[in-house]
């Protein structure tokens, strides 16, 4: 009969180390995912911030050399005979979820380029397409900055005509 109480002690030792292991290796997976989840929003960031800038440099390189002004003229480029779409869509900046980015201007006050709004500090230190060096050295998303080369004999926006 005393063996039997001793072993249902035993029984509870040895669950409540499973269910402390159970509990670590939760701990440890939660933080995987929201690494894998972050890892998973940078990708989108830079895919999203690419696209905008490679449509903004078809923008100005159709025609009359003027910047855009908005996200719609990218959506669709009525200057020519035929409408051009160097933009899918408008998109959200996968880091605040909003479709507001940070715009950059350049000293003239020409869009040349976005940037996040998001907050934090990024992962990816390399292995960037464009401008490696600027998106290594950033502290945070702020600074990853998607941008064309600027212009200065390009005509001002009030010129375009928009």
């Amino acid at each position: 009969m005393h063996s039997i109480k001793r072993q249902g002690g035993f029984t509870y030792l040895l669950l409540l180390i499973a269910l402390s292991t159970l509990a670590l290796s939760l701990l440890k997976s939660r933080d995987e995912v929201q690494m894998r989840y972050q890892e998973q929003q940078e990708a989108e960031l830079l895919s999203r911030g690419d696209q905008i800038r490679a449509a903004i440099q078809a923008y100005r390189g159709n025609g009359d050399g003027c910047f855009p002004v908005r996200f719609e003229q990218l959506l669709t480029d009525k200057r020519g005979r035929k409408p051009l779409y160097h933009l899918r869509q408008h998109y959200a900046d996968p880091l605040t979820g909003s479709k507001n980015w940070g715009m950059i201007l350049d000293s003239q006050g020409r869009w040349i380029g976005v940037r996040s709004l998001g907050k934090g500090t990024p992962r990816k230190k390399t292995g960037f397409r464009h401008d490696p060096k600027q998106f290594a050295d950033a502290k945070t998303y702020y600074d990853w900055k998607f941008q064309v080369e600027s212009d200065l004999q390009a005509p001002l926006p009030a010129a375009c005509g928009r």
